[in-house]
């Protein structure tokens, strides 16, 4: 270790400057020990030079890497929100297309309601008059329409869109249209068997003046024309020339056309609803049993056959087979 010591001091670097002109050459001479110090010091320098230019290389690409990963996602994610907006406006697009479309499809519900209520109103008017002009008591169909008009206006607390959507969602779920349709439906086949079933009871009814004349004998009691005792009289006698023409009374079947006694040529009409109607004393019969008959049909002309005094025309109104007074049927002429 000595000897090592003693190399180190007894041995010198020496370093010289030779310049190119013609100048001195510079020297200096260093202790060998502290040459290879400096030297030593020189190779660590290096190496962590070399180190740190190693790391900050590999850090480097490390980042670089980073860099580029991260600008291929960034491109990812900008397509992905490319085709996010696309979607979205067709979603828009689709959405506004809907809301007109809702939209055209409500004002046109709203005006099918509109007439529908507006029928409702004439159908009411004509039974109305019905009503009046027949003495009836038809009931007037409910309107189903009046309280399901659709808003389409709202109050800005929910957008107009779901308000559009929501009411259509409830029609679909609750079948509103169909059940008004069926609804409305309903009142007006019942209104129509009712006006059907009163037009025939109408037509049946016996209320038509049976014949042109003058009335010579009431319904009630009275003295008898041949007998000359008080009877009562079951009928209205109504008095014109031979000929004159005999209609019927209402609609029905004829059950009796023939002689039948004192009544003479006489014809016989079921009218149905409990009534039946007599025609007596006639001079020529133009019905015959079974046929159909209408109100106002020709059925026979006024004579005076059976037991008569007189042209005339004898006519019972008979209800439940009990008789009543014509008069209080027969429409004034």
């Amino acid at each position: 270790m000595n000897k090592l010591k003693n190399y180190f001091r007894q041995n010198k670097v020496t370093i010289m400057v030779i310049p190119k002109s013609q100048k001195s050459i510079k020297q200096w001479h260093f202790n060998l020990a502290i040459a290879f110090s400096i030297l030593i010091l020189l190779i660590l320098a290096n190496l962590a030079l070399l180190t740190t230019t190693v790391t900050t290389r590999l850090h480097s690409i490390i980042l670089t890497t980073q860099n580029s990963t991260l600008n291929k996602n960034m491109i990812i994610k900008e397509d992905q929100l490319q085709s996010l907006e696309s979607i979205n406006n067709l979603r828009l697009e689709e959405i506004t297309v809907l809301k007109t479309s809702l939209e055209d499809t409500l004002t046109y519900v709203n005006s099918r309601l509109i007439e529908m209520d507006a029928v409702n109103q004439n159908v009411s008017q004509l039974v109305s008059m019905f009503n009046q002009e027949t003495s009836s008591n038809i009931s007037v169909p409910i309107s189903r329409s009046f309280d399901r008009f659709i808003n389409t206006s709202t109050d800005g607390l929910i957008p107009e869109e779901d308000a559009l959507l929501s009411q259509l969602a409830d029609l679909i779920a609750n079948d509103e249209i169909s059940k008004l349709i069926l609804e409305q439906g309903n009142e007006y086949s019942e209104l129509i068997t009712t006006l059907q079933s009163q037009i025939t009871y109408l037509e049946c009814r016996p209320d038509l003046y049976p014949t042109q004349g003058k009335l010579t004998s009431p319904f009630g009691f009275r003295r008898d024309p041949v007998t000359g005792k008080t009877a009562s009289h079951k009928g209205i006698d109504l008095a014109n020339a031979t000929g004159t023409n005999v209609y019927t009374a209402g609609d029905g079947i004829v059950i009796f056309a023939g002689w039948n006694g004192s009544f003479g040529n006489v014809i016989i009409i079921n009218h149905g609803y409990g009534y039946k109607t007599v025609y007596a004393h006639l001079n020529e019969l133009k019905a015959s049993k079974g046929s159909t008959v209408t109100k106002g049909q020709l059925i026979g002309t006024m004579g005076s056959s059976g037991k008569s005094t007189g042209t005339h025309l004898h006519f019972e109104v008979r209800f439940n087979d009990t008789q009543i007074n014509p008069l209080n049927i027969l429409k004034e002429k």
